[in-house]
């Protein structure tokens, strides 16, 4: 199973429009889309509800008119593990907010979360903790990003950040 994992995209306030990186990505078929949320307008919440296995959840910069209509937070089982998302604004600032996020779901696999504008990966207490970063307004050095997770049911989850423009890291 492939998983595509977005966050921050930040249409039209960062960015006018979905990278063309990503759109091919979203093109490729993916299994399931995560959105760790700051989708920031109703037409990219549309966009992204028409594509199947669509799964999203809200951001602190997510109006009104569509923060009404995606949880802070969700739990989904993907390919038998279960996989928090929220978008990562309540849990603190720097390292610590990785250790909390660690906790902030009771029994899951993987978190993933946004947020930073940074991709991150770690493992903590054996929950794997995984953020693709922002594909329009990177943060800290970063480039313009996504992920995928890639999962095979009962096997280890394998997690890839792939910067736009650029190699898959």
């Amino acid at each position: 199973m492939r998983v595509l994992v977005v966050s921050d995209t930040h249409i039209p306030s960062r960015g006018t429009e979905l990278p063309r990186d990503l759109l091919k990505a979203l093109d490729s078929g993916p299994d399931m889309v995560l959105h760790a949320g700051d989708l920031t307008s109703a037409t990219t919440l549309e966009y992204f509800e028409g594509i199947p296995g669509f799964v999203g959840v809200e951001g602190n910069m997510d109006p009104p008119d569509i923060g009404g209509e995606l949880p802070r937070e969700r739990i989904v089982e993907v390919s038998g593990l279960k996989v928090g998302i929220l978008h990562g604004d309540g849990p603190g600032k720097g390292p610590e907010m990785f250790s909390n996020l660690a906790s902030w779901f009771e029994d899951v696999d993987v978190v993933v979360s946004g947020h930073t504008h940074v991709p991150h990966f770690t493992v903590i207490d054996g929950i794997y903790l995984f953020n693709p970063g922002s594909c329009t307004d990177p943060r800290g050095g970063s480039a313009p990003s996504f992920g995928w997770i890639d999962l095979e049911r009962g096997g280890e989850p394998s997690f890839s950040v792939v910067p736009l423009g650029g190699r898959v890291l």
